[in-house]
């Protein structure tokens, strides 16, 4: 992987294990997802108009889709477990399903480090599901898988995207096209979305900035090793959360790092 795209996804983990730690504690995590959205949106529509990326518009779509369900299924996740088990798993997933997207779809095979990273990420995977199945935490285990296929999804959906338009702009339009369709699903709850106001800022601009690096890094290098090597934030996420954390949430956190940067090589 170039040194510049090593850069950008390192920044970019940092940049998500913060917005994801705000999400967990904020109180309507759905209506602060919605106001991210529209603010990432908004903010970034100088973008669209100055590189309009409507050349790939079923793409932004899908990515939109995808994004919807990723919000609903990262925020049901939050309310039903800690974040020290839900982020590791959704983070985790990911890879595996992203490398396999790379592979199949842009025709980018895995290295054998890769296939070796992945069975690192599959064990890390299983230590913080046990130890979620322990504290009685098996909805959240499931919507946090969820989460990760819904990654993986758009993942692999962008990556082929940011090849052909402007990162910014398409990130404004997909992210933005996301905001609107969580907003319908709030039926326009403009109460829910004034609570939720700043705390939606604040995760817009975390996330906004987290992705837009991964996008860059995305047209530095393939898709399969810059989607695994920005799960070192699970790490990150699991320092960061102020919760009990037992040797299975360790262990697993250890061996998705591990599984990142064995894919990464």
């Amino acid at each position: 992987m170039p040194p510049i795209a090593l850069a950008l996804v390192l920044l970019a983990a940092l940049f998500h294990a913060g917005w994801n730690l705000l999400l967990h504690g904020t109180d309507d995590r759905l209506a602060a997802a919605t106001v991210a959205g529209l603010a990432a949106g908004v903010a970034l529509i100088p973008a669209m108009i100055l590189a309009p990326p409507w050349q790939v518009w079923p793409l932004i779509i899908l990515s939109a889709l995808a994004e919807c369900a990723y919000a609903l299924c990262l925020t049901t996740a939050y309310r039903l477990g800690a974040l020290s088990l839900v982020y590791p798993l959704a983070r985790g997933a990911a890879p595996l399903l992203v490398t396999l997207g790379g592979w199949l779809l842009l025709s980018q095979a895995p290295t054998p480090w890769g296939f070796a990273g992945a069975a690192a990420l599959a064990l890390g995977l299983a230590s913080v599901a046990t130890a979620g199945k322990q504290n009685g935490q098996r909805a959240a285990i499931g919507f946090a898988l969820l989460t990760g296929v819904c990654i993986a999804t758009y993942a692999t959906i962008d990556a082929g995207a940011v090849r052909q338009v402007n990162p910014l702009s398409y990130l404004g339009a997909a992210i933005g096209l996301q905001g609107i369709m969580l907003a319908g699903i709030l039926r326009i709850n403009f109460k829910r979305l004034r609570r939720a106001l700043w705390p939606g800022i604040q995760i817009a601009i975390g996330s906004t900035a987290a992705y837009l690096l991964v996008l860059l890094a995305f047209q530095r290098a393939n898709a399969g090793p810059v989607a695994t090597l920005r799960e070192v934030s699970v790490l990150i996420g699991v320092l960061l959360a102020r919760e009990r954390k037992g040797w299975h949430v360790w262990l697993g956190a250890a061996l998705v790092v591990l599984g990142a940067i064995l894919t990464a090589i």
